[in-house]
């Protein structure tokens, strides 16, 4: 096969992935896809303005109509919520489109799933004056006017008044006042955003986001239109003493910007490099230590970044600024004038040790003050982000931020991240900073309803231009030479011919006169049509072949009925098409198959009693389209819990039913799912139980223990193997009340490209909605075939290895059996020579896949990076989330083969290892009584003290929990790396005291036991699970309209969340609803209460606080300020 690589097509929006969680939540508003409300945010675009004049700010204005149906935002009407989908999840993105001539867009704008509508005027330059170039677009779907230039979002054409609102955590008013230039009175800068920690309006009058419902709120959680006022001053009266053990201050630090990352307008700062004392703030997002707004008027908390809300939903939360403290509003992105250094408070204060990279630094009070220690913000604005501008990458905003993406060149950062947003020049210059450099590829990560959907492009016969030598794709980084007759590749610097079909002449700027009429050559992400050249066979049928597990245990549990009405309610969700093809066996001591012809009255049954030395009983007709065999599989599924009711046989064949199933698929491939509910204990690959011997060890400190967490034997990855070389993709539903050796079992997935659901222990009365769920958006999902991925990068570096669920038989490959839009594969890169500064260090990821509708495509994602020589811009650059996320699985990788307490120390020492080399080279000299923290990392000493605290890491869990949480790493995205170790906090006691007018989701609360009072219920949620816990004085009417239940004593063992006829109720299943939607995950619901197991297990989420051999926040940052003044001496 050629060159691996692969593209896939989205599907016509299949059905929405979940249910709503139960029948009488199912009209809740939320409950779907948003409308394309964001045409209604229009940004300027135009030149910054010089240095010290007032920043260009966005001034919020009445906020459209359009918005009064988004989240937040009243319930839609029965009509609008008939439209939507279910809930969680949003529709797969819509089909490509093809690339559109030069002449016209599409006329009319078509729901999800079609080709952008038309809009009237095209929106004004980023940075522009919202003045003229801002006609109104049409109404949300009304006509379009005559300039049909730009697609907007799709689903449909902006609404009429689409007024600016303020980018991505920008000065939410007009906060046009201009910093200072030096010696100025710093009053004048009072209007800038408030410090990290402090409102991001002026909080004591406004809420983050409070708009009316159904009034004006602003785009997607924006700001309201009265947060005009000034935000609190931010250095302009007494600043608070900054925490502190004795000795010990926290400071972040923001640099000055290298005038050599984003777009030449932003002017460099009129500082050079260093800024003076006593001078203004940068407009920019100060540091958490500038905090000089009174706590009174500090908003509650600002909690985790917002985790998954897919790039479909509204958001629930974001973090400062441009995310998770993942970066200062940085140069190079759309909106935000040109940032000037953070430099030090009021004039007069001598005694501040000062350095020019420390933004930020207090004198030393006598101890830590917990209120003022970096937490993530929660903010509210939607952010439009072009991916380029003026010829040099922008920083992406953070993984958990709301964003919409403009491809101008560079993919979006959905589908592609570095861990660095600038690379450095040579391999020492890395080694130095500590950090890794690596991308988080998410292929078909979902879009954002708004954004346009990736074209695809068919060079017919000729098939994709590729480079002659290191077979790069076509790409707008190439560069046309000679008039156009040769083309220079970005990657490997060979000077290509250019086919004769392909040449066209090139404009005064260098670029082809038709540069900007070929998706190929301006945009990040495009698809290719691929010819019979990148074929090997015929592309496989969309097949999918049911196992289900009929053994005792899983009948008397119901696991065994939950899967079969999982799977006759789901698959109505498969493919439509002649192409989509079903089959289904059941086992215990043996296999059993099923022939589903429709000319039999009744399935026939096929008994395989071998399990050793497995075989299929038919060559044909185990499994058939699914038009000719629905009716069959239906009545069979019904009958089949009746069929093993009086099963007495215990054992289970599992290895042989796989081997057996996929003997029955092995001719085209496809998926194998399975539904297990005990250890395998029979026939090929069966397993025995090593968790006593396990829990021994664990509890003796034994330093084989971590052998447990590896697979017992080969056989299971002999098979995976196989399996994967036939393009057998395995999902594992694992409906289990015991151990199970997740270990072992795990590895078949994780070869094939699929993934282990874990239901523990399972109840057949709450967790069936779960399975049904997961299943649906299991086979619903955005995913391809047959995949083949390669990642190719400019000369100087090279591809070090891959990481995620997938199998490896060459070095420069991975082959995916399967791949959706939940998994991600993260490539690490090393130095094998110096790169050249102020050049560009290019990346491509190619991905050949067959499509559920049998297309076979090449889908190309290009990121093209600035490389420096600078250690001070890669952590200027650095980007939070994607490193913890790398962070995330090198732990994981690390835990089947070292002893927990060395995987615990090596995550501490990566951070320490960063601080410091920023502390010794970035800062200057400064008081050994201050830790010094980079401005875009500021967060991660929190985010490793809860991967330390981590299900992962911890030695007190079972071992199945632990290798369950490995697997679940091993694919997980940047999006929901950071929940998974640190969840959302949120209380939903007291629901009904908030206004109609606040957004739907309550911010969350800091993570420790001061913020869990006995009156009150919590839900904490990581993306998986959901922990409702119920203080021991919880009034007695807040249980009745939350459970339906009078007292703590009624409370079931088991929790079902109903809906019930009061707003609290209503309120509450909104708010599982809305996380369930933006996690694309049915969040399990588990009851906690003081003075039980649940109740301690709640407590271990709460980060901050201090557990049994484990410091608490506070007692972190001086451990890691301790051991970096060690490593100083």
């Amino acid at each position: 096969m050629a060159s691996p690589e692969q593209h896939r097509p989205r599907q016509p929006a299949p059905a929405p992935p979940f249910a709503a969680q139960n029948p009488a939540a199912q009209g809740l508003p939320g409950a779907g896809a948003l409308p394309g409300a964001f045409a209604n945010l229009q940004i300027s675009r135009g030149a910054a303005p010089p240095p010290g004049a007032p920043p260009r700010a966005l001034t919020p204005q009445q906020a459209p109509p359009a918005f009064a149906a988004a989240r937040p935002g009243p319930p839609p009407s029965a009509a609008a919520a008939a439209a939507r989908p279910a809930f969680p999840g949003s529709p797969p993105a819509p089909p490509f489109v093809r690339a559109p001539t030069a002449a016209a867009a599409p006329s009319a704008a078509s729901p999800f799933g079609g080709p952008p509508g038309a809009v009237s005027q095209a929106p004004p330059p980023l940075g522009g004056p919202p003045g003229a170039a801002s006609q109104q677009p049409p109404p949300f779907g009304g006509p379009a006017g005559a300039a049909s230039r730009v697609p907007p979002p799709f689903g449909g054409p902006p609404s009429a008044a689409s007024q600016a609102s303020p980018p991505f955590g920008g000065p939410p008013a007009a906060v046009s006042q201009a910093s200072p230039l030096l010696g100025a009175p710093p009053a004048a800068t009072s209007q800038g955003p408030p410090p990290f920690g402090g409102p991001s309006i002026a909080a004591s009058q406004v809420p983050p986001f409070r708009g009316p419902r159904g009034s004006q709120p602003p785009p997607f959680g924006g700001p309201p239109a009265v947060a005009s006022q000034p935000a609190p001053p931010m250095f302009g009266g007494q600043r608070p003493a900054f925490p502190s053990q004795p000795g010990l201050t926290v400071a972040t630090s923001s640099q000055p910007v290298p005038p050599s990352f984003g777009p030449p307008q932003q002017p460099p700062p009129p500082f050079s490099g260093q800024t003076q004392f006593g001078g203004p703030r940068s407009s920019g997002q100060p540091p958490f230590a500038a905090q000089s707004a009174p706590v009174a008027q500090q908003l509650p908390f600002m909690g985790p970044p917002r985790a998954n809300a897919p790039a479909f939903g509204p958001p629930s939360w974001q973090t400062q600024g441009t995310g998770s403290g993942a970066m200062q509003p940085p140069m190079g992105m759309p909106g935000i004038p040109g940032m000037q250094p953070n430099t030090l408070g009021p004039l007069g204060t001598p005694t501040i040790p000062y350095s020019p990279h420390a933004g930020t630094q207090v004198s030393t009070p006598s101890k830590i003050d917990p209120t003022q220690i970096p937490r993530p913000m929660t903010e509210a604005s939607v952010i439009i982000y072009d991916t380029r501008q003026g010829g040099q990458a922008t920083v992406p905003p953070a993984a958990s931020s709301e964003f919409i993406v403009k491809d101008t060149g560079n993919c979006s950062p959905r589908l592609m991240r570095c861990t660095i947003n600038q690379i450095p020049c040579t391999g020492d210059l890395l080694t130095t900073s500590g950090m890794p450099l690596a991308l988080m590829v998410q292929p078909f990560a979902l879009p954002h309803p708004s954004e346009e959907p990736i074209q695809l492009v068919d060079f017919g016969e000729m098939g994709p231009i590729r480079c002659s030598r290191c077979k790069a794709y076509i790409n707008p980084f190439m560069r046309f030479v000679d008039q156009g007759r040769h083309f220079i590749c970005n990657l490997c610097g060979f000077r290509n011919d250019t086919p004769r079909d392909y040449m066209c002449n090139l404009g005064p700027d260098g670029r082809r006169r038709d540069a900007d009429d070929r998706p190929e050559l301006c945009r990040g992400t495009v698809e290719f049509v691929a010819t019979k050249e990148f074929l090997v066979r015929d592309p496989m049928p969309a097949v999918y072949f049911f196992l289900i597990d009929v053994s005792m245990n899983a009948i008397e549990t119901g696991a065994t009925a939950a899967a079969c009405s999982a799977i006759a309610q789901a698959i109505s969700d498969l493919p439509e098409g002649p192409r989509t093809m079903v089959g289904i066996a059941t086992f215990d001591s043996a296999i059993h198959f099923y022939s589903l012809k429709r000319a039999q009255q009744q399935p026939l049954m096929l008994i395989v009693p071998d399990v050793q030395d497995v075989y299929t009983p038919l060559q044909t007709d185990l499994i058939l389209p699914i038009s000719e065999c629905r009716e069959n599989l239906e009545q069979l599924l019904e009958s089949i819990p009746n069929m093993f009711e009086n099963n007495r046989v215990a054992d289970s064949a599992f290895g042989a039913a796989m081997k057996a199933g996929f003997l029955a698929i092995k001719s085209t491939g496809g998926k194998l799912l399975v539904f297990q509910s005990v250890l395998p204990s029979l026939g090929v690959g069966s397993l025995s139980a090593r968790e006593a011997e396990g829990r021994a060890n664990v509890t003796t400190g034994d330093k084989e223990a971590h052998k447990l967490l590896q697979p017992v034997d080969n056989t299971l990855k002999t098979m995976a193997l196989e399996f994967a070389e036939y393009q057998v993709c395995v999902d594992v539903f694992l409906t289990t009340q015991s151990y199970v050796d997740i270990a072992s079992i795990s590895v078949v997935p994780q070869t094939t490209g699929g993934r282990v659901y874990y239901y523990y222990p399972f109840s057949a009365l709450s967790d069936p909605a779960k399975l049904f769920n997961d299943l649906r958006w299991n086979i619903s999902r955005p995913q391809g075939f047959e995949a083949v991925m390669r990642v190719r990068c400019s000369q100087g570096l090279q591809v070090q290895d891959y990481f995620g669920n997938f199998c490896k038989r060459v070095p420069t490959d991975i082959d995916l059996p399967a791949i959706d839009s939940d998994k991600t594969v993260m490539v690490t890169f090393r130095h094998d020579d110096k790169l050249q500064e102020n050049q560009e260090c290019g990346f491509q990821c190619a991905l050949l896949y067959t499509t559920v509708y049998g297309q076979r495509r090449i889908r190309v994602i290009n990121l093209s990076l600035s490389c420096t020589s600078l250690l001070s811009n890669l952590f200027r650059y650095a980007d939070l989330e994607t490193q913890f996320a790398c962070f995330l699985k090198q732990a994981a990788n690390g835990i089947p083969t070292s002893p927990l307490p060395r995987i615990r120390d090596e995550a501490t020492n990566t951070c320490i290892n960063i601080l410091q080399s920023y502390r010794k080279h970035c800062a200057s000299v400064t008081s050994s009584g201050q830790l010094i923290l980079p401005e875009a990392l500021k967060l991660l000493p929190l985010y490793t003290l809860a991967l330390v605290k981590s299900v992962g890491l911890r030695t007190d869990g079972r071992l199945d929990e632990r290798s369950y949480w490995m697997s679940l790493v091993s694919s997980i995205s940047v999006v929901l790396a950071v929940p998974l170790v640190f969840p959302r906090l949120i209380p939903i006691h007291d629901l009904t005291s908030r206004a109609d007018d606040e957004s739907l989701i309550p911010s969350p609360l800091m993570l420790n036991s001061e913020n869990v009072q006995e009156d009150g219920v919590y839900l904490l949620e990581n993306g998986e699970d959901g922990l409702i816990y119920v203080g021991n004085m919880v009034n007695p009417a807040t249980l009745e309209q939350i459970f339906g239940v009078s007292s703590l004593a009624a409370l079931p063992v088991q929790l079902v969340l109903e809906q019930f006829e009061n707003e609290l109720s209503r309120k509450v299943n909104e708010i599982v609803n809305e996380i369930r939607r933006q996690r694309c995950s049915y969040l399990r619901l588990r009851l906690c209460r003081k003075g039980e197991p649940s109740g301690d297990f709640f407590r271990s989420f709460l980060i901050e606080d201090k557990a049994p051999g484990v410091f608490s926040y506070v007692e972190f940052l001086v451990h890691v300020h301790r051991q970096i003044q060690s490593k100083m001496t």
